[in-house]
């Protein structure tokens, strides 16, 4: 029994989709933050001629979960499946908070379908999946462990694949990638958050492959890159006089990690206030 990992790297947000596979099926990890994307995603799940048995969503963040109407009108009979109930009521809570400050005016048929919205997505059809084990056609089970603490999103699911020695982290892990520390994701998140990465290694290994919710895959050495960055990121913004000073300092240290224009203000203004 072979099992492939294929990653998807989207330019926005710079967010991973995963495909994980066997000769004759494939479950998808993740859909993106554009609904174009997803598109190009969507196609390349078609093209591979397997049947796609689930789409598993693993947080409730925009940028994993607004390719799900793309995915349910191209595949009508998979289910768009959460590993939790909290992770369904926190994409549509994520959905809420989003139109209501204009986040979605840009992917507006991802917009909750309403007696004033007909034309938006129906969240409902989001199902919460019946065991923490879903099996590929040749028989490889993929895991979904929920037992996280609120980090960078609330609820988290992890998918362990065995077979493939591939842990796919979420957003638990992010490499050369500035990481989402925005809104609700306070200083003490962070502490359980790191605290997350230690449960980590010590629950899959040392040698396990590295699959993270953003950036490229790797060894158990991943986890030590966003420990360092996330400890750096309380040492800098704890200590800046202004959001100037704490953005340039983040740069600085991390020149070549993406999304320097989009997620590292949005952290520094949550926790710089100056």
């Amino acid at each position: 029994m072979s099992v492939s990992v294929t990653r998807f790297a989207a330019p926005t947000a710079s967010v991973n989709s995963w495909l994980v596979a066997d000769d004759t099926s494939l479950i998808v990890i993740d859909v993106l933050r554009s609904s174009a994307e997803a598109a190009e995603l969507a196609d390349e799940v078609a093209a591979s001629g397997k049947q796609l048995l689930a789409v598993v969503v693993t947080h409730g963040h925009p940028d994993h979960y607004i390719g799900l109407r793309t995915f349910a009108e191209r595949f009508p009979d998979t289910p768009l499946l959460v590993a939790s109930r909290e992770i369904a009521d926190d994409i549509t809570g994520f959905t809420a908070w989003m139109e209501s400050v204009g986040w979605l005016d840009a992917e507006p048929t991802m917009k909750a379908r309403s007696t004033a919205n007909p034309d938006g997505f129906d969240y409902g059809i989001i199902q919460v999946a019946d065991r923490t084990e879903l099996t590929l056609a040749q028989g490889a089970v993929v895991r979904l462990d929920t037992d996280w603490p609120a980090a960078e999103a609330d609820h988290t699911t992890v998918v362990h694949v065995p077979s493939a020695n591939a842990v796919f982290t979420s957003d638990l892990v992010y490499s050369g990638v500035h990481a989402w520390e925005g809104p609700q994701v306070t200083r003490d998140k962070i502490q359980s958050w790191l605290a997350a990465l230690d449960t980590l290694l010590e629950r899959y290994g040392t040698h396990v492959i590295v699959h993270p919710g953003h950036g490229p895959q790797g060894g158990t050495a991943r986890y030590e890159e966003i420990r360092r960055y996330l400890r750096d990121f309380l040492n800098v913004t704890e200590a800046a006089t202004g959001r100037e000073e704490a953005t340039a300092e983040m740069i600085r240290r991390y020149p070549d990690h993406e999304q320097a224009d989009f997620l590292l203000p949005l952290s520094i203004d949550f926790h710089v206030h100056a």
